[in-house]
């Protein structure tokens, strides 16, 4: 009878492990199907760009595609400054992600059109676009450069802020829908204050600094901004709108005054802006299109992707077939002091690794590293500092900062052989902070008690409840000035300058980085292509030649990493700690200025001293847009 139960209970096990077994086998079956499915596509996708490809270099099939033709280049998607492969915009297609534009495709389409005879001109066809200023500042610079080919350059506009209006200015021609209109403010800057607030929750905060114009925490201690902040971003404010005044009023041949006029009043109906000059004509893009093919006698429209695949050849003279290369290290975000990062974080342990790489590898005979980053920890940066000069002694290093390079992103960058920025960069902020929060009464409004058991002197420093000692505060005042100190004295060697000179630029001062070429913290203006050519320039490379710029390639970290380790199977497994599945992902945007509290709350955390500046600089002044803010 037992053995019958126990024969019973053994085979239903048995079946139900069956069952468990096979729909796991069932299940990685097809998951493996449908892996294989998605990289069949991929694959023959790719196989059928090469094909286009081939069917267009250099063939009859090739010409009637091109020849005569005007190169249209629609912005309906935000643009980024790396650039992207044909699996980057596959998986987001499949995905349903919003595939960004490539400035770097963008670039190279100007450039080659601007040689190619069988294009007569370029329209920029702009609808639903966005970018940091400092990408469309590089967008900008390579229109300026197609324009000297004497070739047309339309544009189209549905709207504008500041931001698409200064690239639109670039074009020969300016067509505006008739409902658009402009709203041009020039560059704005909201600060936001949390004293009052915070003294309504029970919450103070103590705050040492080192450097008068360091207003990192300035928002959580006050309901105003200081003189000096005041100053400080009045001049960025200026810098920034002489700058954009400028270059609208060179394209549009009017006087840098006419265009401050412009931008003072801010806000411009379609037939204002054609009555104004600020535009060339109102109407709709469709019936523009046939006036277009007659004025420049071409014969059809060639869109971004073909046009890159039928003109490789353009490229084929000067592209470089040795093995001698450049590295590209990319630094961008908030630099921490942790073994873990995102997207949008510099960590130490990442950062050191590349550069590590980039010095062992005998291949490479320059460096260019891109700095976007308004700093963040002074020991991370520190820690980073100190192997971006090893390799700066080894090898030509070109730091090229993008919208932002202040305070820690600035320590970073000071080693460097050269450093180049955009006119619009913001950089500087050679300063230190620290910040503790306080809740000295919120015992008192919310009924919450802290009890600190120590027996360290500095018991009062560390409870939340209570204000620290003079005792405790003359340590961290040390503690700030001895980083400062530092962080200046680094400056001056790498830059080549004496401290008392960085010591007077200093003082936590922001600057835009049309300013710091004139005080020597930035040593030319441009962008990312000035900063390669920089490079090959100091290795004594062909400045001519297109190298090709190598990226370290660390642990797999999503699907596509995988696709092209050629390592599927194994490489699915380090997925499991991945923060994201696609190689980009969105970020949501708390209002301006709730991100700046969000950000130094983050950084607070780690209780070490900060190198970082909280500034936010809008382009686009119409509320609930994101479009070309920086922060």
């Amino acid at each position: 009878m037992g053995d019958g139960k126990n024969r019973g209970f053994l085979g239903r096990l048995f079946r139900s492990l069956f069952v468990i077994i096979t729909s796991y086998l069932a299940l990685v079956g097809l998951m493996v199907t449908v892996l294989g499915i998605l990289i069949g596509v991929y694959i023959f996708s790719a196989i059928r760009d090469d094909s286009d490809t081939k069917s267009i270099k250099g063939t009859t099939a090739a010409n009637t595609e091109i020849d005569q033709s005007i190169l249209h280049l629609k912005l309906d998607r935000p643009i980024v400054p790396q650039s992207l492969d044909d699996s980057d915009r596959f998986f987001g297609s499949l995905f349903n992600e919003t595939v960004p534009v490539s400035l770097l495709d963008l670039q190279t389409a100007l450039r080659r059109a601007a040689e190619d005879a069988r294009v007569q001109a370029v329209l920029l066809d702009i609808t639903n676009t966005g970018g940091s200023f400092s990408t469309m500042t590089a967008l900008r610079r390579s229109l300026d450069t197609y324009r000297a080919s004497q070739k047309p350059l339309y544009v189209s506009l549905n709207d504008g802020d500041t931001s698409i209006y200064y690239l639109a200015s670039a074009g020969s021609q300016i067509s505006l829908s008739p409902l658009g209109g402009l709203t041009v403010t020039g560059p704005a800057f909201q600060l936001a204050y949390f004293g009052s607030a915070l003294d309504k929750l029970g919450v103070q905060f103590e705050v040492v600094k080192a450097g008068k114009f360091k207003s990192a925490m300035e928002a959580f201690v006050q309901d105003t901004p200081s003189p000096e902040t005041l100053e400080m971003y009045g001049a960025l404010e200026a810098s920034l709108r002489g700058t954009v005044a400028t270059a609208i009023a060179n394209n549009r041949k009017r006087s840098v005054a006419e265009v401050n006029g412009w931008l003072k009043r801010s806000i411009f109906t379609s037939q204002e802006a054609l009555k104004e000059g600020l535009v060339d004509r109102v109407g709709y893009l469709p019936a523009w299109l046939e006036d277009l093919k007659t004025a420049t006698k071409a014969q059809r429209f060639v869109e971004l992707r073909p046009y890159l695949n039928g003109s490789a050849q353009l490229d084929e003279a000067r592209i470089y077939k040795g093995s001698e290369a450049i590295a590209l290290i990319r630094a961008e975000g908030e630099i921490v002091n942790s073994t873990r990062s995102n997207s949008d974080q510099i960590t130490p342990d990442h950062l050191i690794e590349e550069l590590q790489w980039a010095a062992a590898d005998d291949d490479v005979k320059a460096v260019v590293m891109r700095i976007d980053s308004p700093g963040g920890s002074a020991l991370a940066s520190d820690l980073i500092w100190d192997e971006v000069r090893k390799l700066a002694e080894k090898k030509p290093l070109v730091v090229s900062m993008g919208a932002v390079a202040a305070s820690g992103g600035y320590y970073i960058a000071a080693p460097a052989t050269m450093i180049v920025a955009e006119a619009t960069t913001i950089t500087g902020s050679i300063g230190v902070i620290g910040g503790m929060p306080k809740g000295l009464k919120v015992a008192e409004k919310w009924g919450v008690n802290f009890h600190m058991v120590t027996a360290s002197d500095r018991k009062d420093y560390l409870n939340f409840a209570t204000k620290s000692s003079e005792a405790d505060k003359e340590l961290i005042r040390g503690s700030i000035k001895d980083t400062y100190d530092t962080f200046v004295q680094k400056v001056a060697a790498g830059r080549k300058q004496a401290p008392e000179r960085i010591y007077q630029v200093a003082e936590g001062r922001v600057y835009t980085g049309a300013d710091a070429v004139t005080i020597g913290l930035v040593d030319r203006l441009g962008g990312f292509h000035e900063a390669v050519r920089a490079a090959k320039e100091l290795a004594k490379l062909d400045p001519e030649k297109f190298y090709s710029l190598e990226e370290y390639q660390p642990q797999p970290k999503n699907l596509l990493d995988c696709i092209r380790s050629g390592n599927i199977g194994e490489c699915m497994t380090t997925l499991q700690d991945s923060e994201s599945f696609l190689p980009w992902k969105s970020r949501t945007r708390l209002p301006l200025g709730l991100d700046q509290l969000q950000h130094a709350t983050e950084l607070l955390q780690s209780g070490q001293a900060l190198a970082y500046w909280p500034g936010a600089l809008r382009w686009d002044a119409r509320p609930g847009l994101a479009r070309g803010t920086e922060d």
